[in-house]
Formats: C-alpha cells, sequence, structure tokens
C-alpha cells in the first residue's frame, strides 16, 4: 500500500512539474503603436506594469488616442503607471488630453518647463493635464522603478549621460568617422526640443532596448563618443520615426541591434538614409515598419511581412488640393516580446507573422 501510495505521489509531482516546465516564460512585452509618425511606444513589465512612451497627435476625433487603448486593452492594461513625454511637439504630447480621457495616468514624466519656442503652444496643451497627478522631472543619470525591469534616462533638457551604464563604457571607433549636421539640415537641429528629447534604456535580463525619442544627430555624437556608455542592444527602437536628422552611425553602429522597429508613417520619417546605414548593419538585421514608407519606395521598404501599415488613407473632405491624405482607419501595431534570457519574437499584428530571435551568442 505505501508503495502504491508512493507511486501516485511520485506520478503527481511529476505531473505538476511537468506542468511548471510548460509554463509560458514571462516576458516583456512592448507595443509600437502607429500614430501615422509621431510617436507611442507601449512597454508593460512581466508583473503588468506599464510605461507609455509619448500620446501620438492630437485631434481626429482621438484617433490616437484610441489606438493607444486598444493596444492597452490588448495587453489587459487598465491604466498608465508611467507615461513618459520626451519632449513637448504635436506629434508626441499632443495627444495627451484625449489619452488621459480614457485610461486614467497615475505617474506623469518629462523634462521639466519648456525652454524651446517649437514647443511652446503644444507645452502649454500639456502641462495642466496631469495637474494634481504625480509628476517627475528627470535627468541623464535618473532611472524610472518598475517591477522587474531597469529603465535608464540616458538624455533630457539637451544633457547627455556622462557616466557609462553598469559594465559598458568602451571606446567607440565610429566616432572618428562622425559628420556633424549644421543648421542648413533643419531649422531646429541645433537647440530646438527635439535636441532636448527624453531618451531611455530598458533591461530585461539579459535583453536590453533604447528608446530615443527625437534626439538629434548631434546629441548622438555627445552621448556615444569617445566612449560608448549603453553598450549593445537586441532590439532599436529607430530614432525619430526614420527621420534623416537622427539615428546617426556614431548611434546605430556602436548599439550593434539584432532587430529594428521603425515608428514612422507614410510620409513623416522612414528617410532613405536611415534605410541605407540600417542596411549597412552586419548580420543583416531585419527591420520592421510601422508604415510603407512613400519616399522609401520599393528599392527601399522591406517586405510587407514586416510592415503592419500599407495604405497611406484617404483625402479629408473639404481638403485643400496639395493635401497629403490622411490614414484613420483600421491601424496595426508591431509587437515585441522579450525573454529575460535576451531571446525575443517580433510579431506584425496585421499579418500575425511572427519571427523568433535566439538569445545573443
Amino acid at each position: 500500500m505505501r508503495q502504491l501510495l508512493a507511486l501516485i505521489f511520485s506520478v503527481a509531482f511529476l505531473g505538476v512539474l511537468n506542468g511548471a516546465q510548460r509554463e509560458p516564460a514571462k516576458t516583456f512585452d512592448a507595443y509600437v503603436i502607429d500614430v501615422e509618425g509621431g510617436e507611442a511606444t507601449l512597454f508593460v513589465s512581466p508583473t503588468g506594469e506599464s510605461l507609455l512612451v509619448d500620446a501620438g497627435w492630437p485631434g481626429f476625433d482621438g484617433r490616437d488616442a484610441d489606438r493607444i487603448l486598444a493596444a492597452a486593452q490588448q495587453a489587459g492594461v487598465k491604466q498608465i503607471d508611467h507615461f513618459v513625454v520626451t519632449h513637448y511637439h504635436a506629434d508626441h504630447a499632443g495627444g495627451t488630453a484625449q489619452l488621459a480621457a480614457r485610461l486614467p495616468i497615475r505617474h506623469f514624466i518629462d523634462r521639466g518647463a519648456n525652454f524651446s519656442d517649437d514647443e511652446r503652444a503644444q507645452y502649454g496643451a500639456y502641462s495642466p493635464v496631469g495637474a494634481g497627478v504625480r509628476r517627475s522631472e528627470v535627468k541623464p543619470g535618473d532611472s524610472i522603478a518598475m517591477d522587474g525591469l531597469t529603465v535608464d534616462v540616458i538624455a533630457a533638457g539637451g544633457s547627455v549621460l556622462k557616466a557609462p551604464l553598469r559594465g559598458q563604457g568602451i571606446s567607440n571607433p565610429f566616432c572618428a568617422e562622425f559628420k556633424p549636421q549644421g543648421a542648413d539640415i533643419t531649422s531646429r537641429a541645433a537647440d530646438g526640443g527635439d535636441s532636448r528629447s527624453v531618451s531611455l534604456f530598458l533591461t530585461y535580463g539579459r535583453f536590453r532596448t533604447a528608446i530615443m525619442g527625437d534626439l538629434t544627430w548631434n546629441k548622438e555624437f555627445e552621448l556615444m563618443c569617445p566612449a560608448n556608455p549603453l553598450g549593445d542592444v537586441d532590439v532599436y527602437l529607430v530614432s525619430h520615426h526614420g527621420s534623416d536628422t537622427s539615428g546617426s552611425p556614431v548611434l546605430v553602429n556602436a548599439l550593434r541591434p539584432r532587430a529594428a522597429i521603425m515608428n514612422n508613417g507614410p510620409r513623416k520619417g522612414g528617410a532613405i538614409q536611415t534605410f541605407e546605414i540600417l542596411s549597412r548593419l552586419p548580420g543583416s538585421v531585419d527591420l520592421w515598419q510601422n508604415h510603407y514608407s512613400v519616399s522609401g519606395g520599393q528599392q527601399h521598404n522591406r517586405p510587407e511581412m514586416f510592415i503592419a501599415n500599407l495604405s497611406e488613407g484617404a483625402l479629408l473632405p473639404g481638403a485643400p488640393a496639395g493635401a497629403a491624405p490622411v490614414h484613420t482607419g483600421a491601424a496595426y501595431w508591431i509587437k515585441l516580446s522579450a525573454r529575460a534570457d535576451g531571446s525575443f519574437t517580433i510579431s506584425n499584428s496585421r499579418t500575425a507573422f511572427t519571427k523568433e530571435y535566439p538569445p545573443r551568442q
């Protein structure tokens, strides 16, 4: 009888053990949400804590806020625990009020008061939304407390990280070939809101990624030279929608990503220069796009299975001659799911195409 009971116990124990071994590993998830060349990326920790970076554009009856809400519902997120505004341009901070009307926001995080003329109007609209709610002003070297994740601030307010992150700080060989961009490239490249962006470096176990906001080409040099303070990333969330005023080789080459995700619009970002820089990375790095890029054309856009949204949309009623189409219909996102061992998957919600990436060797 004792032998029989022992056998039953052993079988039951092995069944529980095998069941536990079959439990899917908890993942750190990111939803790169289509806001038509703006920014909205929702990060969800393995315990369900949420961090949203930017809220897209205002207007369009809350189009971008609705798209963020849809991704949050898919992720099981009922509130935004931490909301980071990288800078105060309409395509990043503009949707804040409409989002707050749809989802509770518990913690506002930004770089503090506005200093740039190109951000003045949007800062005035953004600032009152968080009145009475916890608000933090961050600077390089600060961190954002999240369960199971390490979230480091690497740039903010025009300053960049001075001390390297844990175990980093090796010489960056790409600094020698850096060519600065001047004011002729863009009128706001030198000291506008883009250059003051809050940029973050996120770590989950062995997995690492970075989201730069619109940090500019020249500020990337300040951050990454003469030594690389960040080390490698597994996934590069492409800077500034893939515009040609960010995403320099001194940043991208040093980060050595294994995949990249670009939150571009059909006619915003997705610059040919960005495609070319990413194409020259060693190892045939996959680029996932939130939109087909009109400027990129057939030569540069990736295969359709890597592109979440193909439609440019349609002209709005009463649009003036020469106006660009507007994408207000169904929208899809790119989802990243990372494991603590450094492996991850990326999937396209339009096609359900998913690719698995093993841990870095």
